[in-house]
């Protein structure tokens, strides 16, 4: 179970520095509140579990009193002091059923913990993934205003020369006017996005921040594995399954806790006191005379005791149907839970597949784009062709730069979806170890 370390200023305020995301899953795991709160979770089942476990010592109290009396011709002071023991000698196993139930809540516990880490290294790469996502459609969406504005300029250029009219314009203006919305709408998209990364690092939402560009290559011949393979990983790593399983054991050791109710149980107990009286008492009601007294006296005993349940309201079977019922509902939890996973794993793992093939066929139409866009722009600056094909040239480029941007953004994305599936920590040092085979071509600046 990783512990959260204390927290400080410098932690809590953003880097002056441009950071990675390497940096922001580092800062994350420090300040989160989510960590937090599930390490001091942990902490007290820990505790609980101590707790627990003094039932195999005795217990012995302590007890002092004093008494003083007063009258018109006498006075005396009593004294006592007593130690009183009591000690489990046996139960029948509900004693350490007890205790066994502590340990397995602290497991929980540690497990949960650990899968709120987990949680942390996909919510902060996603989150960043997200945001760099959406500066790149700006910088494609700038682009394409620049585009729309070279189709606008050629358009107004050929009305002067009265080979084009104000429809044409005024289409390849609405063009540039369209754009233009679009850009605003993808600036917008970058400011939501940042401060939702903010909140995934435990900042807020406003915090001033600026991060390191992502990286252009992901290991995906790391997960070139089967779904059965991953599927065993991730039945075997994943801390929230191994949650419930505690959780199952737990319930089991509640369920022996309950049944050990209906036996006897075998108590040591003993006492041992002193008492003292000291006073000057006029008995003359009592006695022919009165006198000063003083007199201690010591007294002790011990004993075994059989406690037998005869009868208790029928709590105790009731109580045992009440666990049976919980373990029930936990293995059934756990079942569930184990399904849930298999069906996490299928899943991420074909949506990354399908962003990785995304990704190329979004290169291959990103280029035809282009070269279909500069062909159309070249015809019809030499009369052939109309303003309807240039802008339709144009759109298809623009749609296939947003395609592009959003294939790769789902790529990472779903790329931490899948090692946060199988439970693995995302490798966010030195992934560009193994390159996509869609990134070995040149990507000018044109095609952002």
């Amino acid at each position: 179970m990783a512990k959260n370390t204390s927290l400080s200023p410098e932690n809590l305020n953003p880097p002056a520095k441009k950071v990675g995301l390497a940096d922001l899953v580092d800062i994350a795991l420090r300040i989160n509140p989510t960590t937090q709160s599930t390490w001091e979770q942990a902490r007290a089942s820990a505790a609980d579990w101590a707790s627990s476990r003094g039932q195999y010592y005795p217990t012995v109290s302590g007890d002092a009193s004093g008494y003083g009396l007063g009258g018109d011709s006498s006075s005396a002071y009593y004294s006592t002091v007593s130690l009183s023991l009591s000690y489990l000698l046996f139960d029948f196993g509900g004693r350490a059923a007890s205790v066994e139930s502590a340990r397995q809540a602290l497991m929980a516990a540690n497990w949960n913990h650990n899968q709120s880490i987990q949680d942390i290294l996909r919510n902060v790469p996603q989150a960043y993934y997200t945001y760099i996502g959406n500066q790149a459609q700006v910088r494609a969406s700038e682009s394409d205003l620049e585009e729309a504005l070279t189709s606008l300029k050629s358009t107004e250029q050929r009305k002067k020369a009265g080979v084009s009219t104000i429809a044409d314009v005024l289409q390849a203006r609405s063009r540039v006017d369209q754009v233009r919305l679009d850009l605003v709408s993808n600036k917008g998209a970058v400011k939501i996005s940042r401060g939702n990364l903010a909140t995934a690092v435990g900042w807020p939402a406003n915090a001033d921040f600026d991060v390191a560009e992502g990286p252009e290559n992901l290991p995906l011949n790391a997960i070139a594995g089967n779904t059965q393979t991953l599927i065993s990983l991730a039945l075997r790593d994943r801390p929230d399954l191994s949650a419930s399983r505690a959780a199952v054991r737990q319930s089991e050791a509640e369920l022996e806790k309950a049944k050990s109710a209906l036996w006897p149980r075998l108590v040591a107990t003993g006492n041992g006191g002193w008492s003292h009286l000291d006073g000057n008492l006029d008995a003359s009601d009592y006695l022919d005379s009165g006198g000063n007294i003083s007199s201690s006296s010591m007294s002790f005993y011990g004993g075994l005791s059989l406690e037998i349940p005869l009868f208790e309201g029928f709590s105790l079977r009731n109580n045992i149907r009440a666990a049976e019922s919980r373990l029930k509902a936990a293995r059934a939890d756990l079942r569930q839970k184990e399904e849930s996973v298999i069906s996490d794993v299928w899943s991420a793992f074909y949506n990354m597949q399908t962003a990785a093939q995304q990704v190329e066929s979004s290169e291959t139409l990103l280029t035809s784009s282009k070269e279909s866009f500069r062909v159309s722009l070249a015809r019809y600056r030499a009369g052939v062709a109309d303003i309807v094909e240039l802008l339709n040239a144009q759109s298809t480029l623009t749609s296939a730069r947003t395609q592009r941007v959003q294939a790769r953004t789902d790529l990472f994305i779903s790329y931490a979806e899948l090692l946060h599936a199988i439970g693995a920590e995302l490798p966010v040092d030195g992934i560009k170890d193994m390159p996509m085979s869609q990134n070995k071509r040149e990507v000018s600046a044109n095609d952002r």
